[in-house]
């Protein structure tokens, strides 16, 4: 007699398990593979993170008082290079060293961007129009979004960088000057 085909019943007396309830007992098991596997102090701990990250965007942190900026706008290089001990001269290398890297960053993410979404436009004409193989192909889509809003965001730095002051997005659309990086 193997020991696992037989259960003590409230008398104490052994009672024979029948194939049935086996089964069901191994269904109920594998049922909870998933509730055993849920991270569950992981998801609390990411709870918290998000819970403090929400209470400091609510207190509205000030902004990073390092680099500074006049009343309109436009940067202070004087008082920036005060701030951390260099020249005026070098705020502005790093301010030309980081107006390329802004220029090549826009490039490189609408290049990605139109690559991925001719790609994207390729995968809607040849897959067929049904409901659980078109799902993918439309999913795709915000990833193209995603690459065209940092281009517009890396263009966006390069504009402040070349106009030296902190412009809003409709600024930057509405320019009468150059639009592309440089």
């Amino acid at each position: 007699m193997r020991r696992d085909r037989w259960k003590p019943n409230r008398s104490g007396t052994p009672k024979r398990i029948s194939p049935l309830n086996r089964g069901w007992n191994g269904v109920k098991w594998i049922g909870s593979i998933p509730g055993r596997a849920f991270p569950k102090h992981e998801v609390t701990e990411g709870g918290r993170v998000l819970t403090g990250l929400l209470a400091g965007v609510r207190r509205c942190l000030r902004r990073d008082t390092r680099f500074r900026v006049d009343e309109d706008r436009h940067f202070d290089l004087e008082a920036t290079a005060f701030l951390h001990g260099m020249k005026v001269w070098q705020v502005e290398s790093l301010l030309l060293r980081r107006r390329r890297q802004t220029a090549l960053s826009a490039y490189l993410f609408f290049g990605a961007g139109w690559v991925l979404f001719f790609y994207w436009l390729f995968e809607i004409a040849i897959t067929p129009w049904t409901t659980w193989s078109i799902a993918p192909v439309l999913e795709f889509a915000p990833f193209c979004l995603f690459l065209f809003l940092t281009a517009f965001q890396s263009g966006l730095q390069n504009y402040q960088l070349r106009t030296r002051r902190l412009a809003t997005a409709w600024e930057y659309l509405t320019t009468s000057e150059r639009f592309w990086p440089s």
